[in-house]
């Protein structure tokens, strides 16, 4: 086994019990509704079968086989990705979470992946509004709102 597909395994792990550790004391299903702890529950679930699966994979790989790191354009996706990823909840505060995260699928979709704009925009438009009715309509969860009020 490699040491890196041992290590992502055991930091899977780690932050899987600390999620755990964490929402120990919350209350997992109140009388008609999921508690505060059902999300991070199964959170920590998913990332211990990702652990046992990671694992199991790594034991299967040869120990010879060479780590592949992205190339230069491959380099440059996981560069902005992660740029994208640290901006967004650094504009939410100012933009709203709802635009902030429609500007990130914008800026993954068109700038980073070069997709046509015509599905992105689709894409982008679904997905955008879908998370404003689930999440602020329909649940009345307080995203961040900026600017726009969205």
């Amino acid at each position: 086994m490699r040491t890196s597909d041992v290590v992502s395994a055991l930091l899977m792990l780690v932050l899987s019990a600390a999620i755990v550790v964490d929402t120990w004391g919350l209350e997992f299903y109140g009388e008609t509704t999921p508690g505060p702890a059902f999300l991070p529950v199964w959170l920590a679930i998913a990332g211990g079968v990702l652990f046992v699966l990671r694992l199991a994979e790594a034991r299967r790989l040869a120990a010879s086989a060479a780590v592949e790191w992205p190339d230069g354009p491959g380099l440059r996706q996981v560069v902005m990705t992660f740029g994208g990823l640290v901006a967004v909840p650094l504009a939410a505060p100012f933009l709203g979470m709802i635009v902030a995260m429609v500007l990130f699928m914008a800026f993954l979709l068109l700038v980073v992946l070069r997709q046509r704009p015509g599905p992105s925009l689709l894409a982008i438009t679904i997905t955008g509004g879908l998370v404003y009715a689930i999440f602020v309509l329909w649940l009345g969860v307080a995203l961040p709102t900026g600017i726009l009020g969205i």
